[in-house]
C-alpha cells in the first residue's frame, strides 16, 4: 500500500515546496491510456463553445458506481442486503507496488470518492459543453524557468500550455490570435504571473508563490480573472496548489517551542485547518450558481513531493539562482518560493504529530472535492518514486516508492518545480481526470 508516500509530504513539503516528454511510468502506464484515448476522441462528437451550457451537477450522482469506481472496504449489496467484503482501499487498488510501511497516510476511503478507473484522481464530474478555461494556482502552473528552459518562450514543455492546447482541441475553444497566445504561454520574471491574462477562452490569474488563501480572500486570483464575480459562460477550472502552505507549517513547526509541542502544535494546527477553509471557500465560490450560472467544474492536484517519501531534504541540493540571458539574476526566494531554504529546513521535535497536521490537510482536499462534487489529481502519490531518491543515477532500490531503474527524474534542480517530464505527467493526469 502506498502509506508512506503521505509521510513524505510531511517532510517534504516540509522541506520547502512551497510549490511546487514522458508517458507515466510502468506503475501507471494502463491508466495512463486514458489521457491517450482522449486524444483520440472525434472532435466532432464533443460539444463546442457555443453548445448547450448544462450547469455541471452541483453534487456527485446518489446512484452506487460501478467495480470500476467504487472503493472502500465494504459496501451494501443493493437488493441482497448484505455486506460485500475485500474490496480493496484506494491505496491497494490504485498505487500498488509500494512497500508497506507501519507509517500511515492519508484515508481517503472515510470520504467515499468516486475514483476514475485510471487511478489518476477521482471521477465525480461529467465535464462537457466547455466555453471557457481559467487556470489559477501557484509557480507549478504558472511555469518557471530551470537550466535548460532559461527564457520564458522557450515554454511549450509546461503542463499549463500542454493542457491548454488538448482543452481547445477536445472542446473546440479559441486561442485569440496566434501573438496573445503565444504571450499567453509565457511567465513573467518581475509579477511572477503569466505574461498575458486572457487569450481567446483561457484565462490565467496564476501566480508564483501563491498559497490557498490567494484563491478568493482580499481580492485574489478570483477577482483577478473575474472582476464582475464571474461569469454566466460553462467554466472549467484547473488549478495546482498547496505545497506553500505547507512549507509554512513545516517551517513554523521546525521553530516551535517545547511548550508549543508539548501543548500539540497548535499554530500549525490552525494554519492546516485555515489552509483548507480557504480551498473550500474558493470552490463553494465557484460552484455558486450566483457566480457561474453556466457552470463551473473544478479541478485541483493535492501537491506533491521531491524525496520519495524519505523525508530526506538534503537528497537535492536547490539552485535558487538563475543568470537569465538579457534580465539578469533572478532570485526565485524573492517571490516567496523556499528554494534557498530547502537544505536547511529544521526538524520537527515530534515527527508524528508533524505527519498527522499534513495528513489532515491531504485529507481536507479530498473532503473538498467530495463535498463539492468537484475532482482532484493525485499528483502526490504519482510523484512518489520519480524525486530525487528513487530515480536518477543514484537511486536507491530499497526505496519504499522505487518503480526500477528506468523511472524517470521528474523534478527539476530547484527541488520543487517539475521537470519536463514531470510537466508532461502532470498534464496527462489531468487530461485523464477531464476527460473520464
Amino acid at each position: 500500500m502506498r502509506t508512506a508516500i503521505l509521510i513524505a509530504l510531511v517532510v517534504e513539503t516540509a522541506c520547502g515546496s512551497k510549490e511546487q516528454g514522458a508517458r507515466l511510468d510502468a506503475r501507471s502506464e494502463d491508466v495512463a491510456s486514458a489521457a491517450d484515448s482522449a486524444h483520440d476522441v472525434d472532435p466532432d462528437t464533443l460539444k463546442d463553445d457555443t453548445s448547450d451550457s448544462q450547469a455541471p451537477d452541483s453534487e456527485p450522482e446518489d446512484s452506487v458506481p460501478d467495480d470500476d469506481t467504487i472503493i472502500g472496504d465494504t459496501i451494501e449489496a443493493e437488493d441482497a442486503g448484505d455486506e460485500i467484503v475485500g474490496i480493496p482501499t484506494i491505496a491497494e487498488r490504485c498505487f500498488p507496488g509500494i512497500d508497506p510501511s507501519d507509517l500511515s497516510g492519508p484515508d481517503y476511503d472515510q470520504l467515499a470518492p468516486i475514483i476514475g478507473s485510471h487511478c489518476l484522481g477521482t471521477n465525480q464530474q461529467d465535464i462537457h459543453g466547455i466555453q471557457e478555461v481559467v487556470f489559477f494556482g501557484d509557480s507549478v502552473t504558472v511555469g518557471t524557468p530551470d537550466l535548460a528552459h532559461l527564457l520564458s518562450i522557450d515554454n511549450q514543455h509546461l503542463y499549463r500550455n500542454l493542457l491548454a492546447e488538448w482543452l481547445a482541441d477536445r472542446f473546440h475553444l479559441s486561442r485569440g490570435d496566434d501573438l496573445t497566445w503565444g504571450f499567453w504561454k509565457t511567465y513573467d520574471y518581475v509579477t511572477g504571473k503569466g505574461g498575458v491574462k486572457v487569450a481567446g477562452d483561457f484565462r490565467d490569474c496564476a501566480k508564483w508563490g501563491a498559497r490557498t488563501d490567494d484563491l478568493l480572500e482580499g481580492g485574489g486570483q478570483l477577482a483577478d480573472c473575474f472582476p464582475d464575480g464571474g461569469t454566466a459562460d460553462t467554466t472549467l477550472v484547473v488549478f495546482t496548489m498547496g505545497g506553500n502552505d505547507i512549507a509554512a507549517i513545516t517551517q513554523e513547526g521546525a521553530e516551535a517551542t517545547p511548550e508549543e509541542v508539548a501543548a500539540g502544535y497548535p499554530a500549525e494546527r490552525a494554519l492546516a485547518a485555515s489552509t483548507v477553509q480557504y480551498l473550500d471557500d474558493a470552490v463553494a465560490y465557484l460552484k455558486d450558481p450566483a457566480h457561474f450560472p453556466g457552470g463551473a467544474y473544478v479541478v485541483f492536484a493535492n501537491p506533491y513531493e521531491f524525496t520519495d517519501a524519505t523525508g530526506r531534504t538534503d537528497s537535492c541540493s536547490p539552485q535558487n539562482k538563475l543568470d537569465i540571458p538579457g534580465i539578469g539574476e533572478i532570485d526565485l526566494s524573492d517571490y516567496d518560493i523556499p528554494v534557498a531554504s530547502l537544505a536547511g529546513y529544521g526538524a520537527w521535535a515530534d515527527p508524528a504529530q508533524q505527519r498527522e497536521i499534513v495528513i489532515s490537510v491531504l485529507e481536507g482536499y479530498m473532503r473538498v472535492a467530495t463535498q463539492h462534487g468537484v475532482d482532484m489529481v493525485f499528483m502526490l502519490e504519482h510523484f512518489c518514486g520519480h524525486g530525487y531518491v528513487a530515480s536518477g543515477e543514484h537511486a536507491d532500490p530499497s526505496n519504499a516508492c522505487y518503480q526500477g531503474p528506468d523511472a524517470e527524474l521528474w523534478f527539476d534542480e530547484t527541488c520543487i518545480h517539475p521537470s519536463v517530464a514531470g510537466h508532461r505527467a502532470i498534464a496527462e493526469m489531468f487530461e485523464a481526470v477531464i476527460s473520464e
